[in-house]
Parts: structure tokens; C-alpha cells; sequence
């Protein structure tokens, strides 16, 4: 089960009592860059490429190979060579592997013959067509893009930690408002009974104060309900699933900060630094080295190679037969009915598909960021009416409030208005979140989403 690893590892209890834990969002952020097990797959990918490149970058060294061999056979060549190998062939030995009875030897009795090999070998490329050189390029190019695509996870596990954060804090907020509506319908409910009991108002006034009070109260209990359930949508976004949702708290408040930057500004920002497109344009190099790589079969192959060898009768690493081997080779494929040719020529077909892809995929992530930008700058427009709602409701209540003291509106119209308040209240802090996940959601596609600048906008680089 995955535990907290940032500083909330641990609820303090103390016999049956449980203390809430208090989380930050980067605390909240930490502990999900640690458990989240879509990050961890694309790390230990990361990881996989990089001994790829390191195994391919072995290929410019030599190869040291050494075997130990043992052999018996009655097979005659088999037999009679290693025989030679011992350096212990002679006209007699000879005899018994080829039929020598013209020189008046016996006939041959084909014995069986033990060998004991050691030997060592090495292999040296010379000159490979730029084969090995490329090849190395290539994988060093693709861990390079799983970097990316790994800087990119990590921004995608950000942008849903903090969104399922700030949908907590939003639950929160709807807590307080629930509360605030509370003391308002008990305030109403006071006044009713009061101008009741001096006969000012009808019992209905009073009846009608009081199932509103009791409606209140109902969507207080509704709204701590929802407060569980975002913090799980957090516990969940962390990786974290042996909390309790009601053993954390989360804190700060909602608060929009705005950029001033412009759509133009945060489309060049992702095309200069959205992970997943550098990704996608390291590959694209890749897909045109390819084309090298099978171009390199068009060249000769040339190679060093050296052998050491001991060969024994009886003891593994015997040495009554001591050989070496040294020299070079030249391997040069002439014709192979136009295989390279057409895989040369399938790569450069794919390179240019690739780079079709990077085109489209550039035009899909400007078309996402001015996407969220718009979205941004509806959720401001909201924001902005939800502020001037919040203030006239607020003078209307008040003036209802003295009409209804002073007999000239009735408590219908004090509860409608109060509604109206509460819900502009409400409205007024889900705006403020629209905006804050619009803000969050145009970093995202802008590949700027970092832990660091969650909740300010850096003010370097790019235009306005």
C-alpha cells in the first residue's frame, strides 16, 4: 500500500483519537511524484533506454570472447584434427583415422579422441559504414525523448494533483458558505419569531424561517459529504489509498492570480518547450538516421580478429597443443536482390511521414493552448460577473432585510433574496475555481506546468 513520503507519512494517534493531518498542495504534489505508478512505469523505462544506449555505444570496443570446450568423437576428421591439435599426429597415429594398408600399415580403427579446447577470442570493427556510429546516435537521441516524455508525465501527475486539490478547496469553501448560511437563515428565523410574538408577523413567517433554516442545515451536512469525497479524489490523485479522507485537511484558500500573457506568447512557449514535442521531434531525427543506418550496408564491412588457443587430451586448460590467429577481413554484400536499396528508401518514406506527424502535432498543441487561453478568458469573464452579482445580491438582501422589518416585504421575498445571496456566494467561488483550472489547464498545454510555478506566473521570457 502506498504511503505518504513527504512529511504526512504519519497520523498522529493518540488512543482512539485521530489528529488531522493539515497538506499543502506541494506537499500533496510530492507525494504523488513519488507513488504515481504511471511515473514510475516511465522512469524505469528511462532507465531501460539508457543501458540500451550504453549496450550500443559498446559496440565501437572489441569483443573478448573465451571458451572452454570438450570434445570426444570417432567422427575421422573430427578425430584426427584434434589429434593434430595436441601435436600428436604422426605417420603411426595417422593411420588409424585413413586407410594407409597400401604403405603396410594396418587398416584405420577409427578410436575415439578426447579434446579439451581453451580458447580466447577477439573481434575489432574497423569501419562499419558509419553503422555503429549511427546507431549510437540514434539511441542516444531516443533516451533523450524519454527524458521528455517523462518531464511531461510528471507535468501531467501536477496538473491532476493540484486540479483535484483545488476542487477540495472549493468543497471547503462550500463548508463555510453552508455555515455562513446557517447563521443567516437562524438570524431570519429570530426576526420572524420576534415581529410574531409582538404581531408583526403571521405564524407562516415564522414556520417558513424555520423550514428554511432546517433546509440549510440539510445542505451543510451535503456539502461535508462532498468535502470527503475531493479529499479521496486527492488521496487517489496522490497514490495514497490507506487515508482517510476525513483524516486530512486541506488548507489555503481559492485564489485567482492572472497572467497578462498573451495567446501568441504561451503558443511560441509550447513549441519551444512542451516536453512531449521535443520527444516527438528527437524521434523524427531518429526516423532520418535510420535512413543512415540502412545506408551503411551500401559500404564494405571491416574487421580485426585474433585467436588464442590450447588444445589437450586429458585437463580442461591443458596446453599440449598451443595455436594463435590473427587478421583481417574485408565483408562487402554486392547484391542482395535490392533488400538495402528499398530499406533505405522505406526510411527515408517513414522519416517523411514522421515529419508530416511533427507538423500536425505542432498546429494540434497551438490549437489546444489557444483552446485553454480562450477557456481562460471565459472563466475571467464569469469570474468578473460573479464579483458584481455577489455585491448587488448583497445590497438587494440588505434592503430586503429593512423592508421586511419595516412590514413592506414579506418573508418570501427575504428568503428569496437570501437564496439568491447564497448562491451568488457559491457561484462566486466556483468562478474563481474555473478560472484557477483554466489558468492550471492553459500551463498544462503550454508544457509550463511545474511544481515551482503553480501559483504565479514567471514573468521572463517571451512577449506579451
Amino acid at each position: 500500500m502506498k504511503k505518504f513520503t513527504v512529511g504526512i507519512s504519519v497520523l498522529l494517534i493518540s488512543g482512539s483519537i485521530a489528529f488531522a493531518k493539515d497538506i499543502t498542495l506541494k506537499e500533496a504534489i510530492n507525494t504523488a511524484l513519488e507513488n504515481s505508478f504511471e511515473l514510475n512505469a516511465s522512469k524505469k523505462l528511462l532507465k531501460a533506454k539508457k543501458y540500451e544506449y550504453q549496450a550500443t555505444k559498446g559496440m565501437r570496443y572489441p569483443t573478448i570472447k573465451f571458451t572452454e570446450m570438450f570434445m570426444r568423437t570417432n567422427t575421422p576428421g573430427w578425430a584426427m584434427m584434434n589429434t593434430l591439435n595436441q601435436e600428436k599426429l604422426s605417420l603411426q597415429s595417422s593411420s588409424k583415422f585413413v586407410d594407409m594398408t597400401s604403405f603396410r600399415f594396418p587398416p584405420p580403427s577409427f578410436p575415439e579422441v578426447n579434446n579439451w579446447q581453451t580458447k580466447l577470442e577477439l573481434q575489432f570493427p574497423i569501419f562499419t559504414g558509419f553503422k555503429i556510429s549511427t546507431g549510437i546516435e540514434m539511441k542516444k537521441k531516443d533516451y533523450e525523448a524519454t527524458k521528455k516524455d517523462v518531464k511531461r508525465t510528471q507535468q501531467k501527475v501536477i496538473y491532476d494533483v493540484s486540479k483535484a486539490y483545488y476542487g477540495a478547496l472549493l468543497a471547503k469553501r462550500a463548508i463555510e458558505l453552508a455555515k455562513l448560511a446557517i447563521k443567516s437563515a437562524e438570524k431570519h428565523y429570530k426576526t420572524a419569531k420576534k415581529m410574531y410574538e409582538v404581531g408583526l408577523a403571521i405564524k407562516a413567517d415564522v414556520l417558513r424561517a424555520k423550514v428554511y433554516l432546517e433546509n440549510a442545515k440539510a445542505k451543510l451536512e451535503e456539502a461535508k459529504n462532498q468535502y470527503n469525497v475531493a479529499k479521496k479524489g486527492l488521496l487517489l490523485a496522490m497514490g495514497v489509498d490507506d487515508v482517510k479522507p476525513e483524516d486530512i485537511d486541506v488548507v489555503g484558500k481559492l485564489k485567482f492570480e492572472d497572467t497578462d500573457k498573451s495567446v501568441e506568447y504561451w503558443q511560441n512557449y509550447a513549441i519551444q518547450n512542451r516536453p512531449d514535442l521535443k520527444a516527438v521531434e528527437m524521434r523524427v531525427k531518429i526516423a532520418k538516421k535510420m535512413g543512415d543506418f540502412y545506408k551503411a550496408d551500401f559500404f564494405p564491412m571491416i574487421g580485426a580478429f585474433a585467436s588464442y588457443e590450447m588444445d589437450d587430451n586429458k585437463n580442461p586448460f591443458g596446453s599440449d597443443g598451443k595455436w594463435w590467429t590473427a587478421g583481417i577481413a574485408l565483408n562487402w554484400k554486392l547484391f542482395d536482390g535490392f533488400q538495402t536499396l528499398n530499406k533505405y528508401r522505406a526510411a527515408k518514406e517513414q522519416y517523411r511521414q514522421y515529419k508530416n506527424k511533427e507538423k500536425g502535432f505542432k498546429e494540434f498543441i497551438k490549437f489546444k493552448v489557444y483552446e485553454a487561453y480562450r477557456n481562460l478568458q471565459t472563466a475571467k469573464a464569469k469570474l468578473n460577473t460573479a464579483k458584481k452579482n455577489s455585491q448587488w445580491a448583497k445590497e438587494v438582501l440588505e434592503i430586503t432585510e429593512k423592508r421586511y422589518k419595516n412590514q413592506m416585504a414579506t418573508m418570501i421575498d427575504l428568503l428569496d433574496t437570501q437564496t439568491l445571496y447564497d448562491k451568488t456566494l457559491f457561484d462566486l467561488a466556483k468562478a474563481v475555481y474555473d478560472a484557477k483550472v483554466s489558468l492550471l489547464e492553459l500551463k498544462y498545454q503550454a508544457g509550463a506546468l511545474t511544481i515551482d510555478n503553480l501559483e504565479t506566473i514567471k514573468k521572463e521570457g517571451g512577449d506579451k
